[in-house]
């Protein structure tokens, strides 16, 4: 049997949580519009390799196309100017 398997790029990040000073890690899958966090990195790629693989069996069994990458992913940074009384978060 036949297996087709679809690579996402994962974009994760080490924040604070909001409304807290406690770190956390967010995992994005930009391509699919999901993302969770968690405690560790560790637990965050775990988390989101389930979350991916729960919502692309969710979207395959609602009869929806499943998005796919199409290899042409690009992450970049930008730089803003921040006026002078511009508070920073940690």
């Amino acid at each position: 049997m036949k297996q087709n398997i679809a690579n996402y790029t994962v974009v994760i990040d080490k924040e604070k949580r909001t409304g807290t000073n406690k770190d956390c890690y967010t995992a994005l899958v930009p391509r699919l519009g999901i993302a969770t966090e968690a405690d560790s990195l560790e637990q965050a790629k775990k988390d989101i390799k389930k979350l991916v693989q729960f919502h692309v069996e969710c979207l395959s069994e609602e009869g929806s196309e499943i998005p796919v990458e199409n290899g042409e992913s690009f992450i970049t940074k930008v730089a803003a100017f921040l006026p002078s009384k511009t508070r920073l978060a940690a």
